[in-house]
């Protein structure tokens, strides 16, 4: 296993071209001095606005199902191209099934928002083994009414399962400021992000949205057809729904970030509005750690070696895969044993 097993290549400065070249990717711009970088080491490529493609590029990317997304400045996913999906009839005949049958969608939902809402109650855990004892007795108590709302997902439908969902996530987002040790967060914000620690939580969301399609494709599922969220012309409802499951990571990195004061004020710009966003110094601290965290290996309660964290939304995409194909439950991202 190399260091770049399932790495994203991210090209965020203006004018940048990427071109094939042979089995590799060249990025040219200016007078700067070309940078090439083979295509067996990316799973995926982003790039924002402002960046040209070739079409040859284009064209290999989707043939080998390496997919490219183009992401705004705030990093919100603005197109996804990816290769043909041939040979995947009977796996997603089982998804729209499972779609419009209400008793099965209902059970899929819940099992998504209780990986969701275990994932959180962990995040709250281990901050908690970092922090003073009065922050420490708030985040034991806000984990422990995360496991209430978790007992209370038994038997009920996906609409009140989202309700859930939003409520445990209030009271999750409630406890970031005791988490953080520096920076202000005056809660979730995202449409625009109006502060550094939104700003970094929205562009590692993207990231991990990128993954999360890139594992859906990969395992034949439909990204499209989801089971929790709901349908949209243009949602990945699919995406949205396994992307549940690994929010709480973006949020573990991000106050990890802060808290060692990597990112600095001159890593973000306010734009008129009061719009944040991260500069190009602060996109490249950020995604460092991204990949830093991605090349991690971990152990599942599930699985019986190591793992790393790229790989584990694909293990999860291929679980979903096969529950539909046996017609049996789906297992949610389960805790991490550290």
């Amino acid at each position: 296993m190399t260091s770049y097993f399932l790495r994203t290549l991210f090209v965020h400065t203006a004018g940048t071209r990427l071109v094939l070249d042979g089995d590799a990717v060249r990025a040219l711009r200016d007078e700067a001095p070309p940078r090439r970088l083979p295509l067996n080491a990316i799973d995926s490529i982003a790039v924002l606005s402002g960046i040209d493609v070739s079409t040859p590029l284009l064209t290999r990317c989707a043939e080998d199902g390496r997919t490219i997304a183009i992401l705004s400045r705030y990093g919100k996913p603005r197109a996804i191209i990816e290769g043909p999906t041939s040979g995947r009839g009977r796996l997603r005949r089982l998804q729209y099934e499972s779609h419009f049958d209400t008793s099965r969608r209902d059970a899929l939902a819940r099992s998504i928002v209780a990986g969701k809402i275990r994932q959180m109650a962990w995040a709250l855990k281990q901050w908690a083994r970092d922090a003073e004892a009065t922050a420490a007795t708030q985040l034991q108590q806000a984990a422990a009414a995360l496991q209430q709302d978790h007992a209370s997902l038994a038997d009920i439908g996906r609409l009140q399962a989202l309700g859930v969902e939003g409520a445990a996530s209030r009271r999750y987002f409630e406890c970031f400021p005791v988490a953080l040790k520096v920076g202000d967060f005056p809660g979730r914000q995202r449409r625009p992000p109006p502060d550094p620690v939104n700003a970094v939580l929205s562009f590692l969301y993207s990231m991990t949205r990128l993954a999360v399609h890139g594992a859906t494709h990969a395992a034949g599922l439909d990204p499209y057809c989801g089971f929790l969220h709901g349908d949209r012309d243009g949602q990945p409802s699919l995406v949205l729904d396994l992307m549940e499951e690994f929010r709480p990571e973006a949020d573990r990195l991000t106050v990890s970030l802060f808290n060692r004061r990597q990112p600095r004020d001159e890593h973000f710009e306010t734009s008129l509005t009061g719009a944040v966003s991260l500069t190009d110094v602060g996109r490249e601290i950020v995604m460092n750690a991204w990949h830093q965290h991605r090349k991690q290996e971990t152990r599942l309660r599930s699985a019986q070696m190591l793992v790393p964290n790229a790989a584990i939304p694909i293990l999860q995409a291929n679980l979903l895969a096969n529950s539909l194909r046996s017609r049996s439950s789906y297992t949610a991202h389960e805790l991490v044993v550290r």
